[in-house]
């Protein structure tokens, strides 16, 4: 992976730990990690031995603290999470500013994303958590937010 013109590079240790290495092969990250994902916009999604998933910078420190049932990666500053089945949006600092009130929810691309209502239905939020349309998505189809722009008018509320 590759973050601010560095790459970087998962490795495991002999404990089944996982941390990061560079393409010279020294250690950046311990080993201290149960999963790892990619970094984006700085930070990296993590897991702990606890099944509780967090985020952590590029020198290695929880930034986001492993609290949460579920963490998405960071786009445009924002990532979901979910606790207890709800899902809302994370700041780059941990806070919420999106508050845990969905079923569902996906990446920010845009200025939007897609969260799954109660019922099932998927819509499209902006940043302030304002749905931006009235029409439901169908969700038997993946749809692209392009696609989505180009079949609903935009409709800020």
């Amino acid at each position: 992976m590759n973050e601010g013109g560095q790459t970087y590079f998962s490795y495991e240790d002999e404990t089944g730990k996982i941390g990061f290495k560079d393409k010279d092969g020294k250690i950046i990250i311990p080993a201290s990690w149960d999963w790892v994902g990619e970094f984006h916009e700085g930070l990296a999604v993590v897991s702990d031995n606890k099944d509780k998933w967090g985020c952590i910078d590029i020198q290695g420190n929880l930034v986001v603290p492993c609290i949460w049932d579920t963490c998405g990666f960071f786009s445009e500053g924002l990532a979901f999470v979910e606790k207890d089945g709800k899902f809302g949006y994370i700041n780059k600092s941990g806070e919420v500013v999106i508050p845990l009130m969905w079923y569902g929810a996906y990446p920010f691309s845009n200025g939007l994303a897609k969260v799954n209502q109660k019922d099932g239905d998927v819509i499209f939020i902006n940043k302030k958590n304002q749905i931006v349309s009235a029409r439901t998505i169908d969700t038997s189809q993946h749809v692209t937010l392009e696609e989505f722009m180009k079949r609903t008018e935009y409709i800020e509320k």
